[in-house]
């Protein structure tokens, strides 16, 4: 699931076509919440209005995609879960739910399961927590682009300068469209190097105004996808929360680190 997704111009002219198909889904993905809209699509993927059209005729045709005509959103369709079922890998084991429920019902703040996805991270697990004003940014199948978000950052802080700078260059579209001016490159890079040294990731507006959160990294030496779960709440996050909260995660998750 890691690595960056090759470039269109370097792709075989019969590949383009399904490369930029896949990178419609993606954007329809990470707005799986309330819907695609034709503009934000084109916007996120750099297709025109009419090559991006035709591309979704196609999708939903295939039921790929679903077109909602009151609302006029795009979103991910029956086939595409229907194919994810035969996948051997992707899906969470009971063990992770049983964690991300555990450290929401300890928190009391919505919990997360996220796993690297090429130059994204989709959310596997998500689990509500008891406090009056939840914050839910994300949605199980909902992508985010590396940097925006605790979970998605812990694990982008993980990775070598040449690779973080490269996935901040091709994720620069995306991150604007879903942060809208609340997640820059210089404020992205100042907080990997904070959670380098902190050991666990803070996040604060990138996903949703209002909205902080906490990520650690915790993959299992055995597994292929790199995971990270964190919390997210719709208040601020001291200091002292933010340590609290990382070391709650790494207690739940420790077994994460054996066989």
């Amino acid at each position: 699931m890691s690595g960056l997704q090759p470039t269109r111009a370097s792709r075989p002219a019969g590949a383009q076509a399904i490369g930029r198909a896949a990178e419609v889904l993606r954007a329809v993905a990470a707005l799986q919440r309330a819907g695609a809209p034709l503009a934000a699509i084109t916007r996120t993927t750099g297709l025109s209005r009419s090559t991006a059209f035709r591309i979704l005729r196609a999708l939903v045709e295939e039921r790929l995609l679903d077109f909602d005509p009151a609302q006029r959103r795009y979103v991910i369709g029956p086939l595409a879960f229907e194919l994810g079922l035969a996948a051997p890998e992707g899906r969470p084991d009971s063990l992770w739910t049983q964690r991300i429920e555990a450290i929401s019902r300890t928190s009391g703040l919505t919990a997360y399961l996220v796993a690297r996805s090429g130059a994204d991270v989709v959310c596997l697990a998500t689990a509500q927590g008891s406090s009056v004003i939840r914050a839910v940014p994300l949605v199980v199948g909902q992508r985010l682009p590396l940097g925006v978000g605790a979970g998605s950052l812990a694990i982008l802080a993980t990775l070598p300068d040449d690779e973080v700078n490269a996935l901040l260059s091709a994720n620069a579209g995306k991150i604007a469209q879903i942060a809208r001016g609340r997640a820059t490159p210089a404020l992205l890079r100042a907080r990997i190097a904070q959670a380098r040294a902190d050991g666990h990731a803070f996040s604060r507006d990138s996903v949703a105004p209002g909205v902080a959160g906490v990520g650690v990294v915790v993959t299992r030496p055995h597994e292929a996808a790199t995971y990270s779960v964190s919390v997210a709440a719709a208040a601020e996050l001291d200091r002292a929360e933010q340590l609290r909260l990382a070391a709650l995660m790494r207690e739940v998750c420790a077994c994460s680190a054996d066989g």
